[in-house]
Formats: structure tokens, C-alpha cells, sequence
């Protein structure tokens, strides 16, 4: 059985790994991620994996979160996964989506983008990783 990472106040190799694995995983299940990032949360003092996709509007968010459930049980046993605490599904729509896609847009493939301490129309973003943003 795959083992749940720690998700703390640094972004360390092994949560961008399984980030980019989840990623994989919801990719090969029709999940349409159109966009797919770390963000960190200052007020929390810990990170946050995004998934933004057109089926949070259609289906809704719960059908999401059991598409990241059943992507986590595809994991190898020697394999880390994002706990489903660390992970948040929203509709394309969403502020921090549009914001991050009005300064980049990346290819349809992962991509390992390292994005800290810039403002985009008044929004700071303290640090993220991205993989995704089409």
C-alpha cells in the first residue's frame, strides 16, 4: 500500500513528485486537468495541490475528489501520494486560475514551473509550482 507525504510549510522533490504523478494518474483517467499546481498558503504556513477541470462544474467537486481517491489507489506500494487534505479541485473559473493563466500558459503535457514571490494584477503569490496551465 502507498504511503501518505507530509505536506508542510517547505515543497520538498517528493511532493513535486507526487504531484506530478497524481497529475499522470488523472490524465489516464479522463479527468481533464486543465490546470495543476502547488500553491502555498501563507495563513496556513503549508501547501496545497490545485486541480482545476470542467468536470468540477459538470460533475461537481465530490465526483473530483473520488477521481483523486481512486487515482491514489492506482499508486505502487513504494509509492508517496497527496493525502486528499492536501488537495483542492476547482472550476477553471477560479480567481487563482485566471490570475496564474493571465502571466503563463504551459502545454498539455506536466511541465515544472517554479513561480515565487510575484504579484499579478495586485494578487501576491507567494510561491508555487506549476505543472499545468492550459
Amino acid at each position: 500500500m502507498a504511503k501518505e507525504i507530509l505536506v508542510g510549510k517547505q515543497l520538498t522533490e517528493n511532493m513535486i513528485k507526487a504531484g506530478k504523478e497524481l497529475t499522470k494518474k488523472l490524465d489516464n483517467a479522463s479527468s481533464q486537468v486543465k490546470a495543476a499546481f502547488w500553491l502555498y498558503l501563507p495563513e496556513n504556513q503549508d501547501w496545497k495541490l490545485l486541480f482545476a477541470s470542467p468536470l468540477v462544474s459538470s460533475e461537481g467537486p465530490k465526483k473530483f475528489y473520488q477521481r483523486v481517491i481512486e487515482a491514489n489507489k492506482l499508486a505502487r506500494p513504494d509509492e508517496e501520494v497527496i493525502p486528499l487534505s492536501a488537495v483542492s479541485a476547482m472550476e477553471e473559473s477560479d480567481e487563482i486560475v485566471r490570475i496564474l493563466k493571465l502571466f503563463m500558459r504551459t502545454t498539455a503535457g506536466i511541465s515544472g514551473i517554479r513561480f515565487s514571490r510575484n504579484t499579478i494584477n495586485g494578487h501576491y503569490i507567494e510561491d508555487a509550482y506549476i505543472y499545468r496551465l492550459t
